[in-house]
């Protein structure tokens, strides 16, 4: 859903004026409202990059279709395969083939430890439709979801593909998962707020933002 810059920013620096226990804006120094606001305002892309790529999945909205032309890997009977992704994409929602018996919402890397296991030999070692595996890897023109595996039958095909694209402004607005607007507010609140030495007020402003989105710090 689509929301104005604008109201992101005024309801930004109210969260801030709100939560400074101290005269109206004396711990953030000399900084006139206009400054504030625009350094509010350099931050909402960011600020909504990090929160809707660390928010529990179940805050997430639908998110967009992605083009699903399916590469097969060459080994017979093996049934992985892949997809190359939007240029814009940054956090899987879910993807299913056809045959699987459930969808897969949490990607692995090539960092993880199971990756590897993916490319074994063995069929009861690497996903299969009972249990997919969805990895989402660096390919040689960007990033490339790798799915493991599939019957590799007559008519597999994609059957679901969805993800959250890199939040960007566009002529005043972004876009956001409705569920996350709160948390991307009071993330902009915080990083303004460290920007100008209120470390104090940013470090509250963030835990009040990674409480709304499900985000656990360690």
């Amino acid at each position: 859903m689509e929301y104005s810059v604008d109201t992101l920013v005024r309801e930004a620096r109210i969260a801030i004026d709100q939560n400074n226990n101290s005269t109206p804006l004396a711990s953030l120094g000399d900084i006139d409202t206009l400054t504030l606001d625009e350094i509010i305002r350099s931050k909402v892309e960011d600020a909504a990059r990090l929160v809707e790529e660390g928010a529990a999945h179940y805050l997430l909205d639908a998110g967009k279709p992605f083009g699903a032309s399916v590469e097969w890997e060459s080994q017979p009977g093996y049934g992985a395969g892949k997809v190359n992704l939007p240029s814009d994409f940054m956090r899987l929602v879910t993807f299913r083939m056809s045959d699987w018996y459930r969808p897969v919402t949490e990607a692995i890397t090539e960092e993880d430890p199971t990756y590897p296991m993916q490319s074994s030999r063995y069929a009861g070692v690497r996903g299969n439709p009972q249990q997919p595996v969805v990895a989402i890897v660096h390919g040689v023109t960007g990033q490339v979801l790798e799915f493991y595996s599939c019957q590799a039958g007559p008519g597999v095909q994609v059957s679901t593909a969805r993800y959250i694209p890199v939040p960007k402004i566009i002529e005043g607005y972004i876009d956001l998962c409705p569920k996350l607007v709160r948390a991307v507010v009071y993330r902009m609140a915080s990083m303004a707020a460290a920007i100008t030495g209120a470390s104090d007020l940013a470090a509250m402003l963030l835990g009040t933002s990674n409480e709304i989105a499900g985000i656990i710090t360690g």
